[in-house]
């Protein structure tokens, strides 16, 4: 099972009393793992306690909107990207050569002469500073070299934002990249300042400015905003349930009931006649690629709606 189902094997078996056994244990991960998926994206949030990093824009607004709550933690704000690596490649008959910042390490991809080289062997793990990274790429050659910026000892994993901004497909594998690196330097940025004035609302997920006793850039009361940007600003938190809403996992374990159902019948059988029995209707809870009305009641109060937001 995956960690952030949303009921446990007993739970979905309380809701399907026929099953007596393990027999059906197989199927039934996959559908309580495939309809929690469902609920989240329905309700546009998680529920399951998690730590997320995500990239944030600057609204020019007091409140700044966090993808996911309630609010549990807050262990980071940081804001005003700077550069702390600087990557080129000099070599002879390359036109072409990019720096991307994946989540294991670099990617540096160079074309020489019309042949494409890829090299993946600067990584975090093994170079766990920026100062490391900057050595490692210098060791590489053909036409490879950095400089660092003065962050020699900040962590190299931290120039990697794991959930970074959300795309239509999901968060984002990249957050820096594809950067050309063909003489000329590819900048690598990372949030460097730590921000004090901010207060929370863990119940709505909104992370408010408050009087910046220690925030030397906000001198004014006027000045308590989010300055506009594009992912200026880097937030690490807590967010979710320690134990899932009851509502939450009742609406799941209901679902997953009517899909195990659904598995022992042909799902475009309407009526099915039998010899000395009325004709036995099948109608279903919900059209196809609808949400069942059952559970659409059980999950209203959980639903996620925005307006005008641009976090995603």
């Amino acid at each position: 099972m995956s960690a952030n189902d949303l009921i446990t094997l007993a739970r979905a078996k309380q809701d399907i009393q026929s099953i007596t056994d393990s027999s059906q244990d197989a199927l039934l991960t996959t559908l309580i793992t495939a309809i929690s998926r469902a609920i989240e994206k329905y309700c546009r949030r998680d529920f399951v306690q998690t730590q997320y990093d995500e990239l944030y824009n600057g609204n020019g607004d007091r409140r700044l909107l966090l993808r996911q709550y309630p609010l549990l933690s807050v262990q980071s704000v940081r804001y005003r990207p700077v550069t702390v690596l600087k990557i080129t490649n000099n070599l002879a008959n390359t036109p072409q050569a990019r720096v991307t910042v994946a989540p294991t390490g670099l990617t540096l991809v160079r074309v020489t002469s019309g042949v494409t080289t890829t090299d993946t062997s600067v990584t975090w793990a093994a170079n766990p500073t920026v100062l490391a990274v900057q050595n490692a790429v210098n060791a590489l050659g053909n036409g490879w070299s950095a400089q660092g910026a003065g962050y020699d000892q900040w962590p190299s994993a931290d120039i990697y934002c794991p959930q970074g901004v959300v795309g239509s497909a999901g968060y984002q594998a990249s957050t820096q990249g594809a950067l050309t690196a063909a003489g000329q330097f590819a900048e690598l940025k990372l949030h460097t300042y730590e921000l004090a004035g901010f207060q929370l609302d863990t119940n709505r997920g909104w992370l408010l400015r408050a009087i910046p006793y220690t925030d030397p850039e906000l001198l004014h009361p006027e000045d308590l905003i989010w300055p506009v940007g594009i992912n200026n600003f880097r937030v690490q938190y807590t967010a979710g349930y320690a134990t899932v809403p009851e509502g939450v996992q009742e609406a799941c374990a209901q679902w997953v009931a009517e899909v195990y159902y659904q598995t022992y019948r042909d799902p475009k059988l309407k009526q099915q006649t039998t010899a000395g029995v009325v004709a036995q209707q099948f109608v279903a809870s919900a059209a196809i690629g609808q949400v069942p009305p059952n559970i659409v009641a059980l999950l209203a109060p959980y639903v996620r709606t925005t307006i005008a937001a641009n976090q995603g």
